[in-house]
Order: C-alpha cells, then sequence, then structure tokens
C-alpha cells in the first residue's frame, strides 16, 4: 500500500495539474482559438485513431501487467520480457494497417456526406493510432515496473502544453489548417519518442526474449490466449469513450466540437479513480501472483470509500457551476449544460465502484471482464445508434452515462459473490 500512496499521491498531483492546463486549454483556448470545426476535426480523428490503437496492440499493454511479475527480474532486464511485449503490437500494426487499407472506402462513405472534412484528413489516422499504440504498450510497461510518475507527466502535462503551443501558433497563422492537423499529430510522436528513451535509461529494458525461460515459467500459448481475450476488451473499453464522438461526427463535426467541452468538464470527476488504477493495478496483479487478498481487499475497501467521497463533492460542484462556466465560452457553448450532468451521473458511479477493473482482469475470471465488455460494447453501440440521430449530443450522454453505470455495476456485484468483496458498510 506504500507504494500506491506515495505514487498515487505523485500521480493525483500532475493529473490535477494536467487538469488545470486542460481545463484552460479545452475550456478557453480551444473554443475561442478554433472554429468549433476544427476542434470537432482533432477530436474525432482523435477518437477514430483511438479506436484503431485499441485494435493494433492485440492486448500487449495487459500483458505487461499481468505477466511481468513472472518475469521480474531487474538484473537480468526482466529476462528479456520488453522485447516480447513489442511483438503484439507490431504484428497487430501489421495486420490492421493491412485490413485499414481494404475498409477505408467504406469509412469515407459513412462521413462523407455531413463530415467531409474529416475524410479528407483520414490517412493520418493510422500513424496517430500507431503512436497511440506505442504509448499505451510503452505506459503499461512503465506501470508494470512501477515507474508511472514520469509517463503521467509526459500524458496530463506534456502532451497538453504541446497541443496548446499547436492551437496558438495556428490561430496565429504560422500554418494553415493541413498544417495544424499534422502537428497535432506530431505531439503524440513526441511523446512515444521520450517514453521512449526514459524506458531504454530506466526501466531495465532487455530486448532478447528468454525463450527458456518463457516456456517452463509462463507458457507463451497462455499468453496468447489471454492477449488475444484483453485485445478484444480493450477495443470494447476504448469504444465506449470515443463511440458517442464517431456517431455524433456522422451528423456534424460542429456537435463534436460542442460536446467534447461538455464532456471534459464531466470527466474530471474520474481523475483520482484514473491516477489511482495507474499504480493499483500493477500491485494488485502482484499480490494475485502470491494470493495475498487481505492486501487487495484493504485496498479496494478503502479506494471505493474515499473514491465514492470525492467523486460525490466533484458531481456536486460541476452539477452547482456548469451554467455559469458555459456562459463563458462563446455562444454555441452554452446550451451543453445538461450533456455534462448527464455524464457526471455516469462518472459519478463509475468512481463510487473503485478500482474493480484491475481486480477482475488480473483475478483467474479475467474472462468475465471480457464478458462485460461485450455488454458494455452491445449497449454502447445499440444506444449512441438509436439515441445519437434523434437527440444528438444529448443522446450520446445518455448513451455513455447509462452503458458506463451497467458496466460498473456488472463489475461491482461480480466481485461481492465471487471474492466476497464489498466495500461500502
Amino acid at each position: 500500500m506504500g507504494i500506491i500512496k506515495k505514487q498515487g499521491a505523485q500521480n493525483t498531483i500532475i493529473v490535477y495539474f494536467g487538469i488545470l492546463i486542460g481545463f484552460a486549454s479545452l475550456l478557453f483556448i480551444q473554443p475561442h482559438f478554433l472554429r468549433t470545426r476544427d476542434l470537432g476535426l482533432i477530436r474525432i480523428l482523435l477518437s477514430y485513431a483511438s479506436l484503431l490503437a485499441a485494435i493494433f496492440p492485440m492486448g500487449g499493454p495487459s500483458i505487461a501487467v499481468k505477466y511481468l511479475p513472472k518475469f521480474y527480474a531487474p538484473e537480468k532486464k526482466h529476462n528479456g520480457f520488453f522485447g516480447l511485449l513489442l511483438v503484439f503490437p507490431l504484428v497487430g500494426i501489421i495486420l490492421g494497417c493491412t485490413c485499414l487499407f481494404f475498409v477505408k472506402d467504406w469509412i469515407v462513405s459513412l462521413y462523407i456526406e455531413k463530415s467531409r472534412l474529416f475524410t479528407d484528413y483520414l490517412f493520418l489516422g493510422a500513424p496517430l493510432a500507431i503512436f497511440i499504440t506505442l504509448i499505451y504498450t510503452l505506459n503499461s510497461y512503465c506501470n508494470a515496473i512501477l515507474k508511472t510518475v514520469f509517463p503521467s507527466f509526459l500524458n496530463d502535462i506534456i502532451n497538453r502544453v504541446l497541443l496548446i503551443i499547436v492551437i496558438v501558433l495556428y490561430y496565429f497563422k504560422v500554418y494553415d489548417l493541413n498544417g495544424f492537423v499534422l502537428a497535432f499529430v506530431a505531439t503524440y510522436g513526441v511523446q512515444a519518442f521520450l517514453l521512449s528513451v526514459y524506458i531504454f535509461m530506466f526501466g531495465q529494458a532487455g530486448f532478447k526474449p528468454d525463450i527458456n525461460y518463457l516456456q517452463e515459467h509462463v507458457g507463451f500459448r497462455f499468453m496468447v490466449r489471454y492477449s488475444l481475450i484483453l485485445s478484444f476488451t480493450s477495443v470494447s473499453s476504448v469504444s465506449l469513450k470515443f463511440l458517442d464522438s464517431m456517431f455524433l461526427g456522422k451528423q456534424s463535426l460542429e456537435a463534436v466540437g460542442v460536446y467534447s467541452v461538455a464532456a471534459f468538464i464531466a470527466l474530471i470527476i474520474e481523475t483520482p479513480l484514473n491516477s489511482l488504477e495507474r499504480v493499483a493495478n500493477s500491485t494488485i496483479s502482484h499480490n494475485l501472483a502470491v494470493n495475498n487478498f487481505e492486501e487487495i481487499k484493504k485496498i479496494y475497501y478503502t479506494s471505493s470509500r474515499y473514491l465514492m467521497l470525492l467523486g460525490g463533492f466533484l458531481s456536486a460542484l460541476i452539477v452547482i457551476s456548469i451554467n455559469d462556466l458555459l456562459l463563458l465560452l462563446p455562444a454555441e457553448y452554452h446550451t451543453a449544460g445538461l450533456v455534462t450532468i448527464i455524464i457526471s451521473a455516469g462518472s459519478f458511479i463509475n468512481m463510487a465502484t473503485g478500482i474493480n477493473y484491475p481486480i477482475l482482469i488480473n483475478s483467474s475470471k479475467y474472462v468475465w471482464g471480457s464478458v462485460f465488455l461485450f455488454i458494455l460494447l452491445v449497449l454502447a453501440f445499440v444506444s449512441n445508434y438509436f439515441l445519437v440521430p434523434r437527440y444528438g449530443m444529448l443522446g450520446a450522454a445518455i448513451a455513455t452515462a447509462g452503458s458506463s453505470s451497467v458496466y460498473n455495476l456488472l463489475k461491482y456485484f461480480f466481485i461481492w459473490k465471487n471474492f466476497k468483496m464489498q466495500p461500502f458498510n
């Protein structure tokens, strides 16, 4: 629990400082320096690339957290685990880009009528997805070796500062829209590069896997099976975050731009949970490897109670102030308050149910994590499909909050029944 407290506190400071930067960027700089069309363009491009980046790693990020405890040996560079880890996204990128070549025209046909600008820059989705894939994979390796602070610093501060610089330069006409979108993609390339340098310097990275050790102590077949199942899990999880924007993009890029600002305000509630999970994920994996369920129970109970209290406070603060806050933005954002409130409700439930995902996905019952995420994916897709065309941004918010709440309650009751852990008195 000591590592979790220390790095969790450091991560929380970094994340909240990053949120201040992101808050200034998304609520003041982006709405005033970018047209809603331009903001919608980079948001839907990021959503598209993030969905691809959920497929490309082929479960690699989950493998890092699950299996590094079995390879753990800093003096031997973890028996070449890092090199083995890179094989999964490499194969995924090759297969994914090949498939993308054949479905590109179909994707264009979905958006060309109402979001033609997105189709003009669709070709940048693949390189952006590759950068994000590398970031996901490298971040997971850092989390597995309990070096979470620098990756958080890159993700929550450096990336956002770079984005502000890119936007300001575009506003002052240093480059045109083409240059702006290219610079936006490049910010993720810079993050992936800096993360790679950090791992090479401090991550005990070995590039030559110890095949004998792999077969004797782990079993490559079991690892591949786990990666394929978790690859689907990753796709489902990421889909919830970006399906709403992809469906809204079929209506207009302007709607995506306004929605992204409203949703960001609500997602601030989940910040403590996100920072805690970065550290707790690896710690829970290590404790499961030695069957230390008492420590896991302690982490789960403590986190759920404090996260619920903090989530309730942040939710109330947002609900009270949202209309006044939106008045600071251009007129097209003023009617988005209800969107923020609805998504806030889903975020509060996510906070209140605590760090249930790391417990489930690192346990022997990890397959159920995929089952629940499949249910989530179906709910999110169906609800967005029917609600977005009829209710627009409000429909997307209802679909997102509703699907997320069902998913978190399924995990909560499953852990209660199967692990006999229920954190609330």
